[in-house]
C-alpha cells in the first residue's frame, strides 16, 4: 500500500500564491444549472482555464470570438476518467446535446474542434432568470452575481476601512459585463468585448483583495483611475500569484533556494 502523505496547513495568504482553477459559483447555486453533473462543472472550469491560450495566441475569429481547442484526450488526462465518461461530460455542456455552455465547430477530418466556451450568464429571455426590459434590473442581477462571486459580505469584514473602493470596482465590473461594444480597451489594447467579460465574471474574493492591496502600496499618482483600475483587475488572475511570491521572497530571503 501506497505511503499516506502528510499536508501542512495554510498560514496567513499562503493559498494565494497557489494556482487554482476556477468554477464559477452560479453553476452550484443557480438553480438552471442544478442537473449538470459535478463533472460537467469542472469541465467547464478547465475550459474557461484554457481560454488564457487564447489571448496568448491570437485564437480568435473573423467576429473576434475567443475560441480554445480540447479534445476527448485531453479531458480523459485531467478528469482521469475514461473516453465514455469525458464524451458524456462534453455533451452535458454542448449547446447541441445539453445545456449550451459551450459550442463545438468541426473543422474537418482528422482535426480537433474548435470549441467556443460560452459566458455562464444566460441571455434575457422571457423564461429565464435574468429576463428584463429594464437596463436597472439588469444592473441589479449582475452586481448580485459579482458581489456573489468575490464574497461581497467577506470584504465587509476584512477590508471594512476600504469598502467605498470595493463598490468602485464592483460597479466598473458590472459596466463592463454590460458593455455593449465589441471590443473593450484595456491598457492601451484592445481586447475582444467576450473575452473581458469572462475574466471579469471570474474574479473571486482574492483577487479583489489583491487589487487592493495593489492601489494601497502604488506610490505614484494615477490620473486616471478608472482606467488603472481595469487593467489591474484584468491582469489580476495572471499575476497576483508572482506578486505575492515576489514579496515573500523579498522579506523571507533565507527561505528562497
Amino acid at each position: 500500500m501506497e505511503k499516506k502523505m502528510t499536508f501542512n496547513y495554510f498560514y496567513g495568504t499562503e493559498a494565494d500564491l497557489f494556482s487554482f482553477y476556477r468554477i464559477p459559483k452560479a453553476l452550484f447555486t443557480d438553480s438552471y444549472f442544478k442537473d449538470l453533473s459535478s463533472d460537467a462543472k469542472i469541465l467547464y472550469g478547465l475550459m474557461l482555464d484554457r481560454m488564457s491560450l487564447s489571448i496568448k495566441n491570437q485564437w480568435f475569429d473573423d467576429k473576434n470570438r475567443a475560441y480554445i481547442y480540447f479534445s476527448i484526450e485531453d479531458i480523459m488526462e485531467l478528469l482521469n476518467c475514461g473516453r465514455n465518461k469525458a464524451i458524456k461530460s462534453m455533451r452535458e455542456l454542448d449547446d447541441e446535446t445539453g445545456i449550451g455552455l459551450i459550442e463545438k465547430r468541426r473543422q474537418g477530418f482528422g482535426k480537433v474542434n474548435v470549441i467556443y466556451v460560452k459566458t455562464f450568464m444566460p441571455e434575457k429571455t422571457d423564461e429565464k432568470r435574468f429576463d428584463s426590459d429594464n437596463r436597472s434590473e439588469d444592473y441589479q442581477a449582475y452586481e448580485n452575481l459579482v458581489k456573489e462571486t468575490i464574497d461581497y459580505e467577506s470584504l465587509e469584514v476584512t477590508h471594512h476601512d476600504d469598502m467605498r473602493q470595493v463598490d468602485e470596482i464592483v460597479n466598473l465590473i458590472v459596466e463592463t459585463v454590460m458593455c455593449k461594444n465589441d471590443k473593450i480597451l484595456i491598457a492601451s489594447n484592445w481586447y475582444p468585448a467576450s473575452l473581458v467579460k469572462k475574466k471579469f465574471l471570474m474574479l473571486t474574493y482574492s483577487h479583489i483583495e489583491y487589487v487592493l492591496h495593489c492601489m494601497s502600496g502604488n506610490t505614484t499618482k494615477v490620473k486616471n483611475i478608472k482606467k488603472y483600475l481595469l487593467a489591474a483587475l484584468f491582469n489580476a488572475p495572471s499575476t497576483m500569484n508572482g506578486y505575492y511570491q515576489a514579496e515573500v521572497n523579498h522579506d523571507m530571503p533565507g527561505l528562497v533556494r
